[in-house]
């Protein structure tokens, strides 16, 4: 299969996946994510476009292939690094909320390992991870994608923070003010 077929297609996953966040942040009595029910059309959506998204740059990324490591070592360096941070925050963020929490469903409030630091360590993880990704893809397609998935993930902390207000109340709030969104 030709993926420059798949370029218009995958950008528009790209984008309504962005609109669904904007969505949320723009309409929170409406929200779309976080979905809190796994068996909702919120659920499937969000980590539809989300899969779909990935699965098309990743795609991009190995049929693009990737830049050339012996041309630029230094670039290759600051990727590692920045994949090996995104890594370490991630996961460290998955195995202190657990698989449930991660997918955007209900669980009890947080605020231990790496949330003590950071209220999105996963989304810090994936911003990081991201752009370690970008500085070595050499397909354009794989960089807009991860760009517009990048920008996704800054913004996710603002559609799931009224929700996290609602639902935790007081215990979220002061959280919410004395640690840092990101960093």
């Amino acid at each position: 299969m030709n993926l420059e077929n798949l370029v218009g297609p995958s950008m528009a996953v790209h984008w309504l996946y962005l609109a669904l966040i904007l969505w949320s942040i723009r309409f929170p009595q409406r929200r779309v994510w976080p979905p809190t029910q796994a068996r909702s059309w919120k659920f499937a959506l969000s980590w539809g476009l989300f899969l779909l998204a990935v699965a098309a740059d990743l795609a991009f990324l190995l049929r693009g292939g990737l830049r050339d490591p012996a041309t630029r070592p230094g670039r290759w360096a600051v990727a590692l690094a920045l994949s090996a941070v995104g890594l370490f925050f991630l996961g460290w963020g998955i195995q202190t909320l657990g698989l449930l929490k991660t997918l955007g469903l209900r669980g009890t409030f947080v605020a231990a390992g790496p949330y003590r630091f950071t209220r999105n360590p996963q989304y810090l993880g994936d911003i990081f991870l991201l752009a370690g990704l970008m500085v070595v893809a050499q397909a354009a397609p794989a960089r807009a994608g991860l760009a517009l998935l990048l920008v996704a993930f800054l913004l996710m902390p603002l559609a799931e923070e009224p929700w996290l207000e609602e639902h935790y109340g007081e215990a979220y709030r002061r959280y919410k003010h004395t640690t840092p969104r990101f960093l």
